[in-house]
């Protein structure tokens, strides 16, 4: 007789010890979202929630966590309550709707987000991509050596004139850090639009942000006065430029031939453009580098994936 009874105690109590076992703390990858009855996936986001109430979160599993807030569980209410300033998506109350070993969703501002149990990869030993100049080689002494406008292969009257038949430019990203080798990737994308035959707007757009782009801001008039500038549109000129070389670059898309800038920017940034000659306002690729020798230094790679 007591045997019968201990073995069925000893169940209930082992299983309700797996169940309060069950944490949100950890890396969770969101997996999908449900907004009035449609099903978004394809998505790469990670939220952390780290022991100690500290949250953060990357764009991928790839690395580059940031701290976004804090966070905290009502197991009774089973409400999870997120502090952030950063973004509404990070702040708020959500409602647990399930919470296993593996898998986690709440409902929050009436969409369901469901996570998976993930792990960030380690660090990329990929190296870091160097650019290997410096503003004191634009120089011959005090003297500005470069006065290059004559060699670039576009005009602002070209880029509009091949804007006409362009929706979208995407371009894959490689974020590296010191130290550290590759530590994200994304997707970035420069959405074009005409305001009107004499105003062109091309907007930069976030894949993993979602941002909410008004292409009718920031158009860039094509007239008298401007037509024979911004050969850099939809980037900005540099302080500095010199033509390096006019080369063949092989793309996920195709091989373009390209004339190769070498820049420095605004802060001191160093940037090496791979301008398409034959498709103005679109470049094949983009290398931006803040080398100041601190811990907030970094080299994105941008490499052109689609043209719609």
């Amino acid at each position: 007789m007591k045997k019968t009874i201990i073995i069925p105690i000893f169940l209930l109590f082992t299983l309700n010890i797996s169940a309060q076992s069950q944490s949100i703390i950890g890396t969770w990858q969101l997996n999908s979202v449900i907004v009035d009855g449609e099903t978004q996936t394809g998505m790469e986001a990670v939220w952390i929630f780290e022991d100690g109430g500290e949250f953060k979160a990357a764009r991928s599993l790839a690395g580059g966590a940031i701290s976004v807030g804090k966070w905290k569980y009502n197991k009774k209410k089973k409400i999870l309550i997120m502090e952030s300033t950063m973004d509404k998506d990070f702040n708020g109350e959500a409602k647990v709707l399930e919470l296993k070993k593996n898998k986690l969703s709440y409902k929050k501002d009436g969409a369901i987000l469901n996570f998976v149990k993930a792990e960030m990869k380690k660090p990329d030993n990929t190296p870091i991509p160097k650019l290997a100049f410096s503003g004191d080689d634009f120089y011959k002494g005090d003297e500005y050596a470069y006065h290059d406008d004559d060699k670039l292969p576009w005009s602002l009257e070209q880029i509009y004139a091949s804007m006409k038949d362009i929706k979208e430019v995407v371009y894959n990203v490689d974020h590296f850090e010191p130290n550290k080798g590759k530590v994200d990737s994304w997707v970035n994308s420069y959405k074009v639009a005409f305001i009107d035959d004499g105003v062109l707007s091309i907007r930069e757009y976030s894949y993993f942000q979602k941002d909410y782009v008004d292409m009718t801001e920031n158009g860039y008039p094509l007239n008298d006065e401007t037509k024979e500038e911004k050969e850099f549109y939809p980037k900005s000129k540099p302080d500095l430029f010199r033509v390096a070389a006019v080369e063949d670059y092989k793309t996920p898309i195709g091989t373009f031939k390209c004339t190769v800038v070498e820049a420095i920017g605004d802060f001191d940034v160093k940037v090496k453009y791979w301008m398409i000659n034959d498709k103005p306002g679109v470049y094949a690729k983009i290398m931006i580098a803040k080398e100041e020798g601190n811990p907030f230094d970094y080299t994105n790679v941008y490499i052109l994936k689609e043209i719609k």
